[in-house]
């Protein structure tokens, strides 16, 4: 799209999403209020700055004459600077009198949260910052159930706050004093509320800070901004302004060499058909569906289909077009097989395949499915199962190992054997493919893609090599463990898995003198930490525990080194299931402390 901030709003949209790093904050300027629904017929709109100023000026410098009348005419002795004006009132009214004159103006119990308010609490800010004195962020926050967030209304209550949080940096109606706006307020803000401005500031240094609901001359802004340059200097961040701004070329540019990136939506293409009255709503509502659209696929839910970005009929024709991040994300999982069998069931068989590969394709990592979707899971494999296996003797052999390997993914994944007749199929189709002389049926092919052909062969000939030995058939078990020494280069879990499998089998034989030298064989540095977990749970079957316990500590340590990202939970899955092995084994010295593991994300 035509819009020059761009790739500004992809910055901060991109820091928003991302589940590694900083993350992204938000402050709220008075312009958001202004999205507000009224509690009551005939309600005014909640006062922007030129109307705080004007109410000031008049209460100051009475005008003259009906002349003077017009909307936003004031005395031309009056100070244009609502931050005078403030300091002025207080000094002819008081302080309590100025408060008294904020609340009368902003009627807070007139207006209520909006969608849009909801919109913005439920994007995964790690703060909201806000110099708005109304409530209408913290009441909504009860409607957020994705999101619990902590109010911050004074200094006293920041030790109580946990992210992410509302606060509120320039008081909060009704009776959190004092309300920040006359000149001394400013002046003084830095070092009487030193800890609200190393808030912003620490906000600013470690999350992508965005402002909303501000225009490029609001004095809180103007403030703040001016606060964090003397204090930062050179190491200022870039703090990106939102908004319908309408920038001219030397305002922008005074704005960037302050650190600010304007993302001005009066340069939108579609702005130009944007009525006057509603061009800031338009600017801020096109800001939140454009960090809606960058929401990528929630891996926790896999393989369902989460509620995700909004659809582009969802998206308001005059506010398009809005960028989105295409993220993978799974296809449906039919949930029954056909009965009776119709016409087309073999078509119906392929395009299960299908699916079943592109959502495997993007598992997030789990070792095994977690048991919140294990039932469901397990199920829509058993009902496919039979007609897959019906469908198997009309696949070319390539093809027919490519589902059979579906189906021995899913089984193993599941921890569930696979059945004999799944198995009987599988070792017919494993040597109709020569993977080293790239033969099918005996017949040379260059042109299939082998190192797809070799990673499947090698994941169904390790999963019938657990069948021989859960069968106890020796012959079989080394057989198809030979058949496997061709691939031990393919993948470092090839040979793991194999020592695995030897040192499974000589427990089951009782063969104590071969599993010593197999565990002495067995090198698990610089592989996945699971290797060195499943070779710890081998050694304390050998009653070898501080073998063990030294191995298990090494693996923990070695977790954290891979973190989650936006597609996979394989770092939380395998911490899940170390925390579970150390409860299993009573390691109660090495559990104190820790988290107890979150089984649903193993």
């Amino acid at each position: 799209m035509s819009f020059p901030d761009q790739s500004h709003i992809d910055r901060v949209r991109d820091a928003l999403w991302r589940r590694t790093g900083g993350g992204a904050s938000v402050m709220i300027g008075a312009g958001f209020s202004r999205c507000a629904r009224k509690a009551r017929p005939g309600a005014s709109e909640p006062p922007a700055w030129a109307e705080v100023t004007r109410e000031l000026s008049d209460k100051l410098y009475p005008r003259e004459g009906a002349d003077d009348s017009s909307p936003g005419a004031r005395n031309a002795s009056s100070p244009g600077d609502p931050l005078k004006l403030a300091q002025e009132y207080e000094a002819a009214f008081g302080r309590s009198e100025l408060h008294d004159f904020l609340r009368r103006l902003i009627r807070d119990d007139d207006h209520e949260p909006d969608e849009m308010h909801r919109r913005l609490f439920r994007l995964p800010w790690r703060d909201v910052f806000t110099t708005n004195w109304d409530t209408l962020l913290e009441r909504t926050c009860p409607s957020i159930a994705e999101r619990k967030y902590t109010i911050v209304r004074n200094k006293d209550e920041i030790p109580l706050g946990a992210p992410p949080r509302v606060v509120k940096l320039h008081g909060s109606l009704p009776s959190d004093f004092p309300l920040i706006l006359t000149e001394e307020d400013y002046r003084t803000y830095p070092r009487k509320f030193a800890p609200f401005v190393n808030m912003a500031q620490q906000a600013m240094m470690e999350t992508v800070f965005c402002l909303i609901g501000f225009s490029g001359d609001d004095p809180n802004f103007l403030h703040l901004s001016g606060w964090v340059r003397d204090n930062m200097g050179d190491s200022t961040p870039k703090i990106y302004l939102a908004g319908w701004l309408n920038l001219s070329n030397h305002r922008r540019r005074l704005l960037e060499e302050r650190s600010v990136v304007p993302i001005d939506l009066a340069g939108h293409p579609s702005a130009s058909k944007w009525p006057e009255r509603l061009r800031h709503r338009y600017a801020t509502d096109w800001v939140l569906y454009t960090l809606e659209c960058g929401r990528p696929y929630d891996s926790t839910e896999w393989p369902s289909l989460s509620a995700g970005q909004p659809d582009e009929s969802d998206i308001p024709a005059e506010l398009r077009p809005v960028a989105r991040i295409e993220s993978a994300k799974p296809k449906k999982e039919p949930d029954h097989a056909p009965r009776p069998l119709p016409d087309d069931w073999l078509k119906q068989t392929e395009d299960v395949l299908d699916v079943w590969s592109h959502n495997r394709k993007i598992y997030p990592g789990w070792l095994f499915v977690p048991t919140s979707i294990f039932f469901s899971f397990n199920q829509r494999t058993d009902e496919w199962e039979p007609l897959i296996l019906r469908a198997l003797s009309e696949l070319a052999p390539v093809d027919l190992l490519y589902a059979i390997r579906e189906l021995t993914w899913r089984r193993e994944i599941s921890l569930v054997p696979i059945s004999s007749d799944l198995e009987s199929i599988a070792s017919d189709a494993l040597q109709n493919i020569d993977c080293q002389a790239r033969t099918i049926d005996g017949v040379v092919d260059t042109t299939l893609r082998w190192d797809e052909i070799r990673e499947a062969w090698r994941h169904v000939a390790l999963a019938l090599v657990t069948t021989a030995r859960h069968d106890f058939n020796r012959t079989l078990f080394d057989r198809r463990l030979e058949a496997l020494s061709p691939f031990l280069d393919d993948d470092p879990d090839v040979a793991q898995r194999i020592h695995q499998e030897r040192c499974l089998w000589a427990i089951y034989s009782m063969d104590f003198e071969a599993l010593e030298g197999l565990l002495a064989d067995w090198e698990t540095a610089n592989t996945d930490p699971i290797w060195m977990l499943r070779k710890s749970a081998i050694l304390v079957e050998t009653n070898r525990v501080d073998e063990a316990i030294k191995l298990f500590e090494e693996a923990f340590s070695l977790i954290p080194q891979t973190p989650d990202d936006d597609r996979s939970m394989a770092g939380s899955s395998r911490e899940g299931w170390a925390l579970f092995w150390a409860a299993a084994h009573e390691m109660g010295s090495f559990l104190e402390g820790k988290t107890d593991p979150d089984y649903h994300s193993s």
